[in-house]
């Protein structure tokens, strides 16, 4: 028996994002391709970027604005799939509208945290409506927003499912949909470093072969992916991972490929702050060979066939 290739892949937070390389290690797909896989929290988008530099992780599911972040730094990370990364603005309880922000408080944490950049972009859409006085408050993680939004303590944060889902049943509303400015799945996915694709292009082949197929998983046995998003994400209402699968699993496409078009609005709004945002080529961030020779192929074809 060929002995299994042992790797480390880590994953930020217990958002909805991870559910697909979860799901792939689950199955056994990644050890189909001989791949001994350990899946690591690293607590933050700058924590895997952290570990796929230091060589923590050789993979990682992360948001984008970390890893844009880490390019503009000249780190040689690059998204090799696209992924889930489905964010609502969630408001406090009482609020019926985005008109009712006028001077709010919005939710997030730190500058590489996805949360922080949509903000700076929902405030970029909501100064032309006339409302203003918007300032971006440190509120921690997903479950720790949604409680300075029962106690009142922020107005709003751009939260994503499980914890989006726990919060409108707590009565907190759904405001917006980030997918309305077209981000929606393209602010996100699975990294690695140019020196893997470079040095180690099999490995890299292998990996995403098995998370395409982890993808397939993932769309087609509902019970098995609410179950394994369920344990990873400690989730004990099961009614929730059926809510979040609902909502994320329509738009998560077959052939996974890493995207520009949210990439671009990210590098726009980290321009206002970072000029060399501004001539970045969001391109450069991504390199989509290995979903492209699986798909054209015909191998995801027949992979739902």
């Amino acid at each position: 028996m060929t002995e299994l290739e042992a790797i480390a892949v880590g994953y930020a937070t217990e958002g909805q994002g991870a559910g697909p390389v979860f799901v792939t290690e689950r199955a056994g797909l990644f050890a189909a391709e001989g791949l001994d896989v350990t899946v690591r929290q690293l607590g933050s988008a700058s924590g895997v970027v952290r570990g796929l530099i230091n060589g923590e992780v050789l993979f990682g599911n992360l948001a984008a604005p970390a890893l844009v972040r880490s390019g503009l730094d000249g780190a040689p990370i690059r998204y090799i799939t696209g992924g889930i990364n489905q964010q609502f603005l969630v408001g406090r309880p009482g609020l019926s509208g985005v008109a009712e922000l006028q001077n709010g408080r919005l939710g997030a944490s730190g500058p590489n945290d996805l949360g922080y950049l949509l903000n700076r972009f929902l405030i970029t859409q909501l100064e032309p409506q006339g409302i203003h006085g918007l300032t971006i408050v440190d509120a921690g993680s997903g479950r720790e927003r949604l409680q300075q939004l029962l106690k009142g303590e922020i107005d709003a944060a751009p939260i994503s499912p499980p914890v989006a889902i726990e919060a409108r049943r707590a009565g907190c509303p759904f405001l917006l949909d980030f997918a309305e400015f077209g981000l929606n799945f393209t602010l996100g996915g699975v990294a690695t470093t140019q020196e893997m694709i470079d040095r180690r292009p099999g490995l890299v082949r292998r990996f995403v072969r098995a998370y395409i197929g982890g993808m397939h998983r993932y769309k087609t046995d509902p019970a098995f992916t609410m179950q394994v998003q369920a344990e990873y994400s400690g989730l004990t209402d099961s009614t929730i991972a059926e809510e979040t699968y609902a909502m994320t699993e329509p738009g998560f496409p077959r052939a996974p490929y890493p995207v520009t078009s949210g990439l671009e609005i990210l590098l726009q709004t980290l321009a206002i702050e970072d000029p060399r945002a501004a001539t970045a080529n969001a391109a450069d961030l991504i390199d989509d060979r290995f979903v492209r020779e699986l798909d054209t192929s015909g191998w995801i074809e027949r992979l739902y066939a």
